[in-house]
Order: structure tokens, then sequence, then C-alpha cells
């Protein structure tokens, strides 16, 4: 097989790490780049399952056509894999994904879903795609996804403003369970990976079935994010409206 072509398999790809934005997706990405049996996409995000044009029942050979070009490097790799954190917040996403391959292993990540809308919020002041001071951004959080009628368009409220509804993790995390075995899917902590880096990354070794004698020193990935202020008023009240979304949590074993 001519050097820098993938090999000839269908489904091309062997996980997907699936969500949740701003919960370690990028550095755990890296660091399973590093892996001599893994492959990682060329793109960190590949956005094909949530592109505006995707069409609900493309083939997988079809699937494979586009996923190609993002692999060429990693022709020899045990698996392969991408991270595309909306997959897990996106309806329809999780069927596709099945639909496509059935025994893809999904990785997700979580953080403290108050942690996480702040950093999510920071993140868009930062592209220029957030205007408001974050107490009128959450305020307006619900209109704005009301009234988005095309949740794939590129510049969407769901893809831009979704910071206090894409911490609700036990939705996202019943729409998996309805498609895929619990086997195929490995819950991590974002903070387990940060303060526990090795046990943790050699748990998720052993889910994807490489080998977890190999050694993926830490890094800090993306540090903290400047102007960030305490908003101790937002942290509290936006504490208090996860309330029954933490118990839904600890219900599935997540909390």
């Amino acid at each position: 097989m001519p050097a820098g072509q993938p090999r000839e398999k269908t489904p091309l790809v062997d996980f997907v790490i699936v969500g949740a934005q701003k919960c370690g997706t990028t550095a755990l990405g890296q660091f399973l780049a590093r892996h001599p049996e893994i492959g990682m996409s060329s793109q960190k995000e590949v956005h094909l399952f949530d592109q505006p044009d995707y069409a609900p029942g493309t083939t997988a050979a079809e699937i494979d056509a586009r996923y190609r070009r993002y692999f060429a490097h990693v022709s020899e790799a045990k698996v392969r894999g991408e991270a595309t954190p909306i997959y897990m917040y996106l309806p329809g996403v999780a069927a596709e994904l099945k639909r496509y391959n059935p025994d893809i292993k999904l990785i997700v990540l979580l953080r403290d879903p108050v942690e996480r809308a702040l950093s999510a919020y920071y993140m868009q002041r930062a592209r220029a795609r957030e205007t408001k001071p974050l107490w009128l951004a959450l305020l307006l959080e619900p209109w704005r996804l009301r009234r988005d009628r095309d949740v794939r368009r590129w510049r969407s409220a769901a893809r831009e403003h979704g910071y206090r509804s894409r911490g609700l993790y036990s939705l996202q995390l019943r729409e998996l369970y309805r498609h895929f075995e619990q086997r195929r899917i490995l819950i991590v902590r974002c903070d387990d990976l940060r303060d526990d880096h090795d046990a943790t990354l050699r748990r998720v070794l052993a889910f994807l079935d490489v080998s977890t004698a190999v050694r993926i020193p830490p890094e800090i990935v993306f540090g903290g994010q400047a102007g960030r202020r305490p908003h101790r008023s937002c942290r509290a009240i936006l504490k208090l409206s996860y309330a029954v979304e933490y118990r839904r949590q600890r219900r599935l074993g997540v909390g």
C-alpha cells in the first residue's frame, strides 16, 4: 500500500470524543495523538455529522469518503478517532453515529456545569461572538435557543450561546444510552484528567483496547482565560438552576 494512504476498512473511524465542550476534549485529543497505536484526525474537530449539509441516512462509505482526508497521515494506526464536542449536544447525531458504525466507541468528558458555562461564555467573548454581560447572556439564552430554527447552521445559537443548556449532561447522556450500550461509552471527569492524569489516561487507553504501557506526560493545554471575573452572583444562580440536573447526574452515576 502506498505510503500515506489509509488502510481500506469501513467504517474508518473507531471512536469519537463527543463532548462536552470546554471539558478537556482538546487536551485528551492531543494526549491520544501521541500514542503509537492511535491515529487522531489531522483537524481536531472534523464536524462531519453536524455540518449544515449533512443528510441523515448518508451511507458509511459516503461518510468515510468525507473522513478519509483527515486520516491520510495515520494509515497504519490500530484505531482512529476524532473529537467534535457538539456531537453530544445536537439532536440526531447519536443516531447517525450508531448507523455509521454500530461498534464505535464514544468518550464523554464532563466538568462542573457552572464552570463549563463560564468557560464557554468567555470563549465566545474572546471570539467576539458574545457582546452581552454574563447575566444578560444567561437571561437571553432560552429566547435565543427558541428562536433558532436551524441548530445546524454554523452561527446558530445552539453552537454559540448554549451556556447553561450544554451543561444539562443527563439529557445528553440519556440520548447516547438510547442508541449505544453502556460499555461503548466512557465518561471521564475533566478534573480526573488534570489531577490523576496517568491513571485516567490508562483507563481511556484500556477502553480503546490499545497498550496501557505507553506513558503520555501531562501538560497544560489551555490555561486560564484572560479577563475572567469571579461572577459570584451568577455562579450562585447557575448552581441553583442546576439543582435538579445535579440529582439526575448522580442517578446516572456521573455526579
